[in-house]
Formats: structure tokens, sequence, C-alpha cells
């Protein structure tokens, strides 16, 4: 019931209440996931879990959930509907109110290829301008971004997430001294950001 209460909380910061019936839903499934995967310790992290930060920034409320029908082929224009919601999420974030910007795409049909790209353009459009400072990563059904043999970006909607560099690297900065990284391959260390200069 308290996971119904704080999901029906998130939906109502997040989206307006005419669609929220299908927004609960939406992102109750990517909750869920979060607490029977992201949150669990795995031996591949070293008995850390996926993510050792995502249950505390769930449990302080500190991610911004969206659920969007975001256009795959977006440009992403300086004064559009994903890059003024990512300079609000911006503004959150310096203020200390949020950590992350979740945004979900309801419909899971949605292609694996054509949201990296999306992605993979957020990221430049991001750099070039006062976004710098922040990253975006993806998230989908069918992901084969893994680490070992575990997929840690198959999620059951597809979605980006976009973070602070700083709160990221201050957060990977913490486990150096542990066997989370342990497992990675050059290729995913490189991926996330690591190592760095």
């Amino acid at each position: 019931m308290a996971h119904r209460l704080l999901t029906r909380s998130l939906v109502r910061q997040a989206i307006p209440l005419a669609s929220s019936g299908h927004a609960i839903a939406v992102i109750d499934a990517v909750v869920r996931w979060s607490e029977e995967f992201i949150e669990l310790p795995h031996e591949i992290f070293g008995g850390l879990p996926v993510c050792p930060f995502a249950r505390a920034a769930r449990l302080k409320r500190t991610i911004r959930f969206e659920v969007r029908h975001f256009d795959l082929d977006d440009t992403l224009e300086p004064d559009g509907e994903i890059m003024t919601l990512v300079r609000e999420f911006a503004q959150d974030a310096t203020a200390g109110h949020r950590e992350t910007l979740f945004v979900i795409h309801p419909d899971s049909r949605q292609s694996l290829p054509a949201l990296l790209a999306f992605v993979a353009r957020l990221n430049v459009r991001m750099a070039e301008s006062e976004l710098s400072p922040l990253q975006a990563f993806e998230a989908h059904p069918e992901s084969n971004f893994r680490v070992g043999n575990i997929r840690t970006r198959r999620s059951p909607y597809p979605s980006f997430q976009v973070l602070s560099r700083a709160l990221l690297k201050k957060a990977s900065d913490s486990l150096l001294d542990s066997t989370y990284y342990s497992q990675f391959s050059p290729e995913m260390l490189r991926a996330v950001g690591m190592p760095r200069a």
C-alpha cells in the first residue's frame, strides 16, 4: 500500500491528473523494476546493488518522473518540449530539489535504435549549451547494455534519465575502493566515464 501511495504522489508531481491513470501504471512498473532489480545486491557488482544510490534517491523523492509520448525523431530545438523540461530540471537540481530526471515513454514498442539516437542527440544538444554539466542515459525493454551477463538497462518502458556529471562523479568516486567496478570491461568503464584524467 505504501508503495502505491508513493507512486501516486510521484505521479501527481509529474503529470496532469487527466492522464494520471495510465501514468500511475507506467511509473509503478518502473519503480517496481528499481525495487526488484536495480536496488538489489548482485555479485557482479561486488555484492552491491546495480545502482547503489537508486533506493536512497527514490525514498528521498529526488527523482522527477515524467511520463511523456516524446518523439524519438525530435530535433531537440532549444525551445522545444524536451529541452525546456531539461532546463526546468537543471534549475531544480541546482536548487537541491532533484537529482534525476526520469522521462518514460508509455509505449514499450518504441525502437531501441531510435532511442539510442535520441539520447545521443540529447547529449550533444546539452553539451553545446548551458546544460553541459548534465548527462543522459537510456533504458529500454530490449537494451543490450550489460555488465558481465547482467543487462542493467533493460527496463519495462523506453526512457531516458538525466543527471549531473558532478553527482555521477561523486557517486562513482565513492565506489572506487570497493569491488563494484571489478567486473566492468574497459568498454563499460568508458561508457560510465572512466577512467578519468
